[in-house]
């Protein structure tokens, strides 16, 4: 899905995902450190399936795949996964290592809840593994609740984390 144009912000703003994007995100997302609380492989067990994914982030049916830009500069990504409804939307993000602890993360959540908002989204979820703080942080700051306590595996992997199913009414 498209969202066909940019959203603008204060610093950063929000684009659809391109296929140019694909080596950006594979080094953000299979990366141990920066991936590391995503249900994203590490590179090692990223496998063609995975791989032909990351290829057509920008032709997924299924949601939006978005890139966050600081400075005309790629500095992360987010997503949207609307129901059959289009009334509860799953969101997730992604910030690269190189621009943690710079707010890009919280600029582009609330401008992506707004977005949400105005496309007559009821209701926000996101999953965050329990053990990544910033994250935890970031949605309570922007007044996500915590609705549930599950658990999800990483892609290929044996490794399991404990997790929130965060929630926000519109």
């Amino acid at each position: 899905m498209q969202v066909g144009y940019v959203l603008t912000g204060e610093r950063v703003c929000i684009r659809d995902s391109r296929r140019a994007d694909g080596a950006f995100c594979a080094e953000m997302w299979l990366d141990a450190e920066n991936g590391r609380y995503m249900s994203d492989p590490e590179e090692a067990y990223a496998d063609e399936e995975y791989r032909q994914a990351l290829r057509e982030l920008e032709d997924s049916p299924d949601g939006y795949y978005l890139m966050i830009e600081a400075g005309g500069e790629p500095v992360g990504s987010c997503c949207a996964f609307p129901d059959d409804e289009r009334k509860v939307y799953d969101i997730g993000y992604c910030i690269h290592k190189n621009h943690w602890r710079k707010g890009y993360g919280q600029e582009a959540v609330r401008m992506l809840v707004e977005w949400l908002r105005q496309q007559g989204a009821e209701r926000i979820t996101a999953e965050v593994a329990m053990e990544n703080a910033a994250s935890n942080a970031l949605l309570r700051k922007l007044g996500f609740a915590v609705t549930k306590e599950t658990e999800f595996k990483k892609y290929g992997m044996d490794v399991r984390y404990k997790s929130y199913i965060y929630e926000l009414i519109l």
